[in-house]
């Protein structure tokens, strides 16, 4: 994958506003587990899972799993976390 791919794959991920919720809200609060983020936002675990793995394939934020549960945080080691975490400030600030 070049990297005009993977900027494709970034602002995809990056253009609903449900994923860019879920960024806001793990910026804010930290890793959660994913029946958190799906009780939090009113959404079944499948579909909060669909928009948790576009945004895990993008790398925007990484998986850990313990046990049968999946944790989700913003992937500090990404290139793309000081874009996506100046992102979650400005909406954070007017919010």
């Amino acid at each position: 994958m070049d990297l005009l791919d993977k900027y494709v794959e970034l602002f995809n991920a990056l253009s609903d506003e449900l994923r860019l919720k879920i960024l806001l809200y793990l910026y804010v609060n930290g890793e959660r587990c994913v029946c958190d983020i799906g009780d939090f936002f009113d959404i079944s675990q499948s579909g909060i899972s669909y928009h948790l793995k576009i945004l895990c394939d993008a790398s925007i934020i990484k998986k850990r799993k313990v046990a049968v549960w999946n944790y989700y945080s913003l992937n500090q080691d990404n290139s793309s976390y000081s874009i996506i975490s100046g992102i979650c400030k400005n909406i954070n600030k007017t919010s």
